[in-house]
């Protein structure tokens, strides 16, 4: 006869072989790249295409680095346009929330974020992942 203590131990062994949390999907992972390279693309990007105090790009994939407490660079973009930002972590993990899907963001791995304005719309991101004492002003508007 089966002890009910060891049913419970096997359902919570299937269970937890099976939580989709213990597995990444293979499309969630982040693009490689040489995190210096990176870096320096991302300044040259925005040297090029700055106005002011914000850098304004053109549509399509756009650098960005994700450190403690800042997006950088601060963009401003256009309504109707489609934009994807291309986000890497200086130093230490970090996330954000767009559409109701976190992206995590690993030192040394490009996540995209695909965004498309609309006019009049108010545009944030947002680190979700606890970085430090400033992480409740790490915020970027993108509009």
């Amino acid at each position: 006869m089966i002890k009910p203590a060891w049913i419970l131990v096997a359902t919570f062994i299937a269970l937890a072989a099976c939580w989709p949390g213990w597995r990444l999907d293979e499309g969630i992972a982040g693009q490689k790249v040489d995190p210096i390279e990176f870096a320096e693309a991302a300044r040259a990007f925005a040297a090029r295409y700055q106005v002011g105090a914000v850098v304004e790009p053109p549509p399509g994939p756009v650098p960005m680095l994700v450190r403690r407490f800042e997006f950088w660079p601060a963009l401003h973009l256009r309504p109707g346009q489609t934009y994807r930002l291309r986000l890497l972590a200086e130093d230490g993990i970090h996330s954000v929330v767009h559409d109701g899907r976190e992206v995590l963001l690993i030192p040394g791995e490009v996540q995209e974020l695909v965004l498309t304005p609309k006019p009049g719309e108010e545009l944030e991101l947002r680190c979700n992942e606890y970085c430090g004492l400033g992480h409740n002003r790490m915020r970027a508007k993108l509009n």
